[in-house]
């Protein structure tokens, strides 16, 4: 189960341990019966699920991860980077995954998971962090 108000379209998740998009959130009503989470399919669909479905999972961070979405480790520092475009803030991430400020010290507490770090870094940037 996840929490929907947590999620964005353009957010990543696990869904039966396969990693998907999602393309919609729907939430009807303010009864957590009513919220669906539209995830892209392998036929590049969209396909619903209640969010408190047990097929749902949030994806954790690890290094992988960050390698695949452009990130590299510069082991002097101990920090993940990442390149930025012009004009916007850089985003680093200490050994444990949590983003830095400029003087290097944690700015968001217990950041795990990538739809947290995807919804940071359009916060920061301006633009999606994807695949």
């Amino acid at each position: 189960m996840v929490i929907i108000e947590e999620f964005r379209i353009g957010n990543y998740l696990l869904v039966d341990n396969i990693l998907r998009r999602v393309c919609c959130l729907e939430n009807r009503e303010r009864n957590t019966e009513d919220k669906l989470i539209g995830f892209e399919n392998d036929d590049n669909g969209c396909e619903f699920e209640n969010a408190k479905s047990e097929r749902f999972e949030r994806v954790k961070i690890n290094d992988q991860i960050l390698q695949n979405l452009g990130f590299s480790y510069h082991t002097y520092f101990k920090l993940w980077q990442r390149k930025r475009p012009e004009r916007t803030y850089s985003i680093e991430l200490d050994a444990d995954y949590f983003p830095l400020d400029f003087s290097h010290q944690p700015i968001v507490k217990n950041m795990l998971y990538l739809h947290q770090l995807q919804n940071l870094f359009f916060i920061i940037q301006g633009e999606e962090l994807s695949f």
